[in-house]
């Protein structure tokens, strides 16, 4: 019989390919970009380029770990309750709030990457920090969703208890 921990591997597996491809698609830009802009304004030292790299070699991070170990992944966030074909709703809410935990914790992970490597362009640059404080909201937003993802994925039984809970004493009662 399945588990939510079978369920939750190979959705894992599933976000992994996800960030695969995205390799892909980054990689297949960054060989094209040169071809599609004159010479002269395609430079390795650029900003977006920097961040471009780094959110590619985050990507690829997060499929290697996705792809490779989510088994090990699935066992740190998805217990072995037997999940028969149909599930219930209890499972269904488990199983779907630490996916969307992981997959937002791996989402803000690769833009924290992407940010980096802009920062440290910036910084090679000599630009003064003036210019890099147009980007802390957003760093600080996607931290905050990186915590947010990891804390839903942690905690979706508790938190799928709570509602499904919540959702039972909301529900019509039959005389």
């Amino acid at each position: 019989m399945m588990t939510q921990r079978d369920v939750g591997t190979a959705a894992i597996k599933l976000i992994g390919v996800y960030f695969a491809l995205r390799v892909v698609a980054l990689y297949a830009a960054l060989m094209v970009t040169p071809y599609l802009i004159s010479p002269e304004s395609f430079s390795l030292s650029d900003a977006q380029l920097s961040g471009t790299i780094t959110s590619a070699v985050g990507s690829l991070a997060i499929a290697l770990v996705a792809l490779l170990g989510a088994g090990h992944l699935a066992a740190a966030v998805f217990p072995l309750t037997p999940m028969p074909l149909s599930g219930s709703r209890h499972d269904l809410m488990v199983v779907g709030m630490a996916l969307m935990g992981v997959w937002v914790a791996a989402d803000a992970a690769v833009a924290l990457l992407r940010a980096g490597g802009s920062y440290v362009y910036y910084v090679q640059q000599g630009l003064p920090g003036a210019s890099l404080e147009r980007s802390w909201p957003q760093v600080l937003a996607n931290a905050v969703s990186f915590a947010i993802g990891l804390g839903l994925a942690l905690s979706a039984g508790r938190l799928a208890a709570t509602l499904d809970s919540s959702a039972a004493e909301d529900a019509p009662r039959i005389p």
